[in-house]
């Protein structure tokens, strides 16, 4: 990877910041859905797309990486997979069930989100050791 990159830590660590909170006051949902922004961010400059892609196909282009680089255990595309598979799953339960009911369902999956996050960053840091200086620290405060 490049050590060109836009500087993006601010909105990064407010996300981040975000999503501790959230998560610390109970508000899954939402400490969820910024995960899964985070997460798709992390995506985007890790692999530096910059054009409109969904995230899907960030997974794929992740998977393609991988692969580029010899990987024979495709790690985390799986994890990937599910957990927009979830997210899509929360955003449905939302207008089905409401934010209360959904919200109690999603406890779980938000804290298994930020342990996700925080071990994607690591992992990806193996390739790029970079990565963490684009903001991306979320084991360091949560």
């Amino acid at each position: 990877m490049t050590d060109s990159r836009p500087d993006f830590s601010i909105i990064i660590n407010d996300n981040e910041a975000a999503a501790a909170r959230a998560l610390k006051s109970g508000d899954y949902v939402h400490a969820y859905l910024l995960i899964h922004a985070l997460m798709e961010s992390l995506l985007r400059i890790f692999l530096e797309v910059h054009e409109n892609a969904t995230f899907h196909a960030l997974i794929e282009r992740y998977e393609q990486f991988l692969k580029e680089e010899g990987q024979t255990e495709l790690t985390f595309v799986q994890d990937l997979a599910e957990f927009n598979r979830r997210r899509n799953r929360i955003v449905h339960q939302l207008w089905r069930k409401g934010y209360s009911f959904t919200n109690r369902q999603a406890e779980a999956a938000a804290s298994a989100a930020v342990t996700t996050y925080g071990l994607f960053i690591d992992w990806l840091e193996t390739f790029d050791p970079n990565i963490k200086a684009a903001g991306f620290k979320y084991d360091e405060g949560v």
